[in-house]
């Protein structure tokens, strides 16, 4: 009975024991997890806060600055983009010069290719077409205004060196040359004429399509019916033409109202005399004081078209008022001198200062 009860204290004894080591073991453990929870808190907790400082500390940008905002450039050139000083404005109002810019275009005359922009040679004077500088979400427009010198389209002999630019510039100092043809004449269509002969109803494509939008205009808006008289004409016919009023009017009259060969708008494909029925279909500058004669000297420009010849400036473009003398020259360049009352001669010059 004695060894029985021995046996039974030994046996919960070491049942005991163990539970007590187990139970030892298992709050080692734990106090080892704990202190590692506690260490690995302290680490996120660190890390957090470091993240915290460091976005407190970040200046946030309040805006871009580009310098310059208009450009002037000529068609055909190659504009480097180191020529524009790009910058980065902080909240802080720091200061900081980037490189790394985004910039485009949906202009039609210019394109971008690695730090070059190039100008289209179809560009011409007046045209202003945007460039957009880019950086995080902040964008910057840029201005690139076409100005085509006259310096730079003229030889030693005064010929013009660019006879089918549209801004061309053709007067008694400026010379088309006796073979130059312009490529693209079209015979009139949709446009009323007068005169039978197929070469002076003739002009450029750009220009037709812009008188036929006049025309359309001036009937829609007034009920005005316009008339082509004069359009396309060539060199050897402006020659007769000259010779002719030199015979019938004199020298003195002749380069007065007439102009010579090689100096002729109408041999560049882009000018066009035009007349009404109450001008009885001729030319007159009474055409001027006729309402379709108004009408078109306010409203040509919205086409494209200048009145070439206007009165008091006959000492800057070397010939009589003409009302009745359409020059196409583009939407933007004739809007600018529809607006300053400039000749064509003086517009140029006055960019040139």
């Amino acid at each position: 009975m004695k060894r029985r009860d021995k046996h039974k204290r030994k046996r919960l004894f070491i049942i005991v024991t163990a539970l007590l080591l187990f139970l030892f073991i298992t709050m080692l453990l734990n106090i080892g997890k704990s202190k590692n929870g506690i260490e690995e808190n302290d680490v996120d907790d660190k890390e957090t806060n470091n993240e915290i400082n460091e976005s407190e500390n970040k200046e946030s940008i309040s805006e871009i600055r580009v310098s310059p905002e208009s450009y002037r450039a000529f068609s055909g050139e190659s504009i480097s983009t180191n020529n524009f000083n790009v910058e980065i404005v902080y909240s802080s109002g720091k200061v900081e010069s980037i490189k790394d810019y985004n910039i485009s275009t949906e202009s039609q005359k210019l394109t971008i290719q690695e730090n070059e922009i190039n100008v289209s040679e179809e560009a011409l004077t007046a045209d202003k077409e945007l460039l957009k500088i880019g950086y995080d979400n902040f964008e910057k427009d840029i201005i690139i205004n076409i100005f085509n010198r006259l310096e730079d389209n003229i030889d030693e002999n005064d010929y013009v060196t660019n006879p089918s630019a549209c801004d061309v510039l053709v007067n008694k100092s400026r010379n088309l040359s006796s073979d130059y043809i312009p490529e693209d004449l079209e015979v009139l269509d949709d446009v009323p004429t007068i005169l039978q002969n197929p070469e002076v109803n003739q002009l450029r494509s750009v220009a037709h399509e812009a008188l036929r939008e006049l025309f359309k205009a001036a009937k829609k808006e007034k009920s005005y019916l316009l008339y082509a008289r004069s359009g396309y004409r060539s060199y050897n016919t402006q020659d007769a033409l000259y010779n002719a009023y030199i015979s019938n009017h004199g020298q003195e009259a002749a380069d007065k109202y007439s102009a010579r060969p090689g100096q002729s708008e109408h041999q560049t494909g882009l000018a066009m005399d035009i007349t009404c029925g109450a001008m009885n279909y001729q030319l007159d500058d009474s055409f001027g004081e006729t309402e379709e004669g108004k009408w078109v000297s306010e409203n040509a420009h919205r086409f494209g078209f200048i009145i070439r010849y206007p009165k008091g400036k006959e000492s800057i473009t070397g010939y009589s008022y003409e009302p009745w003398h359409l020059r196409y020259v583009g939407e933007s360049l004739a809007q600018e001198i529809y607006e300053t009352g400039l000749t064509l001669e003086e517009y140029f010059l006055s960019m040139e200062e």
